[in-house]
C-alpha cells in the first residue's frame, strides 16, 4: 500500500544569482570574548533569500507554515566559461563538484527559519537538485515549502 500525503499551503520562489553555500562560522576575540559570526557572503545570501522568501509569504497573510513540511530545492550554477562552446552549446548537466548540496540547503533553510516556517525541525522530507545552468542560462536557486498531512502506516524512502 503506497501512501500518498495530502498537500496543505505552499509557497514557492525564485532567487536569482549564483547558490551560497553556507561558509564555516567564523570567530573573533574581543576583550578576551570569543565571538562567533556568520561570513559576509553568507550573510548576505541570507539577506537576499529571506527578501524573497518574505515576498512569496505575503500571499499567504505572512503566517507561516505548520505541522510537518516538505522541502524542495533546485540549484543551478553557472557553467565556467571555459566549458563555453561556439557550435554546440551544452546543455545542462549534473554538477559533481563543490560547493556541496548540504552546504546549499543550509544557507536557504536558515534564511526561511522564522519566516516560511517557525523551526526547521518541522521539515521531514527534502527532495533537491544541484545542476550546472546550459550555456547562457542564469544562475538560479528555486524553492518551494509545501505543508503536508501525517502519514499512513508505511512510509517509502
Amino acid at each position: 500500500m503506497k501512501c500518498v500525503p495530502s498537500m496543505g499551503r505552499k509557497v514557492a520562489f525564485t532567487v536569482s544569482g549564483e547558490p551560497v553555500a553556507q561558509g564555516r562560522p567564523r570567530f573573533s576575540n574581543r576583550g578576551g570574548f570569543v565571538r562567533t559570526y556568520d561570513p559576509a557572503k553568507s550573510r548576505n545570501a541570507k539577506d537576499h533569500i529571506r527578501f524573497a522568501a518574505s515576498e512569496a509569504m505575503s500571499q499567504l497573510e505572512g503566517k507561516p507554515l505548520e505541522g510537518p513540511i516538505h522541502f524542495k530545492a533546485q540549484f543551478g550554477i553557472e557553467m565556467p566559461k571555459s566549458m563555453a562552446r561556439k557550435r554546440t552549446p551544452r546543455q545542462r548537466e549534473w554538477r559533481v563538484k563543490k560547493p556541496d548540496l548540504d552546504n546549499l540547503l543550509k544557507t536557504v533553510k536558515d534564511a526561511c527559519s522564522k519566516v516560511v516556517y517557525l523551526d526547521d525541525s518541522q521539515i521531514v522530507r527534502i527532495t533537491t537538485e544541484k545542476i550546472q545552468c546550459a550555456q547562457g542560462e542564469a544562475p538560479f536557486t528555486k524553492v518551494s515549502f509545501e505543508e503536508i498531512s501525517q502519514i499512513g502506516t508505511e512510509s517509502s524512502p
